[in-house]
């Protein structure tokens, strides 16, 4: 996670020397932001110590969308169609119904459970200030560059803390995370980031958690793994919430 975060500096400095800035209005967004990506990466991290990458990835990613369209639609205004709502409800509800099953079929700790929860609360919060963020300043790469520079030293102050050799062991066996992790991770969240700018954040942040049929369909091609009912169940869930969206 330290490698990863800490990738994204090479990025993040280009980003600010190409695109400049953000203004100043978008400053409380890049502090509250730094902060809740803090938070997120730390419960993120315990989450997976108490459960699997299958169980906590699709209900933190599930959750988050459903808090996202309930807080657009009842407080931010936001102009979203009934196919849209639809969308998200089927994605969401697609990928937290898969993640449940994983917890039960193996029988995994239930703080797993709760972690992921919290982080799925987490990762709204940041999404809609992001999003917002990106609106205000006009310079969606700007505005994520300078928080990520924040978000990338309060991370390595807690890294750091909790271990101190943490560079030392990045550079000696972590320097992929570093550079490849680090350089996907900055470019697919500024995407989104950007992305915000013309869409609505609830369906940003939907279409954005569809990745996990990409882990599927490498899991079939290259893995060999079974397509079980509840595979079946997740993917027609998340192609019909994808046509959904694009009807809206």
């Amino acid at each position: 996670m330290t490698a990863v975060v800490l990738g994204h500096l090479p990025l993040a400095i280009t980003g600010i020397f190409i695109f400049g800035l953000p203004n100043i209005n978008g400053l409380i967004f890049i502090l509250v932001s730094s902060f809740l990506h803090v938070f997120y990466q730390i419960f993120l991290l315990n989450a997976y110590r108490y459960g699997e990458l299958s169980e906590v990835y699709p209900v933190a990613r599930g959750l988050s969308p459903l808090i996202i369209i309930s807080i657009s639609l009842f407080f931010l205004n936001e102009d979203i169609s009934f196919y849209e709502v639809l969308g998200i409800f089927m994605i969401s509800l697609s990928l937290i119904i898969y993640g449940i099953k994983q917890i039960r079929n193996n029988k995994s700790n239930i703080t797993g459970f709760y972690l992921a929860i919290a982080t799925g609360c987490l990762i709204a919060s940041y999404s809609i200030v992001d999003g917002h963020g990106a609106r205000v300043t006009k310079n969606p790469v700007g505005f994520f560059s300078s928080m990520t520079l924040i978000n990338a030293f309060i991370f390595y102050c807690f890294a750091r803390w909790k271990e101190r050799q943490i560079i030392k062991k990045i550079f000696v066996g972590e320097k992929i995370s570093f550079f490849v992790g680090g350089a996907a991770s900055y470019v697919a969240y500024g995407i989104v980031v950007w992305a915000c700018l013309y869409l609505p954040i609830a369906v940003v942040s939907s279409v954005r958690e569809t990745s996990i049929l990409f882990a599927v369909f490498l899991g079939l091609l290259f893995l060999k793994e079974k397509l079980n009912f509840f595979k079946l169940f997740l993917i027609i869930g998340l192609f019909s919430g994808l046509i959904f969206l694009r009807l809206g």
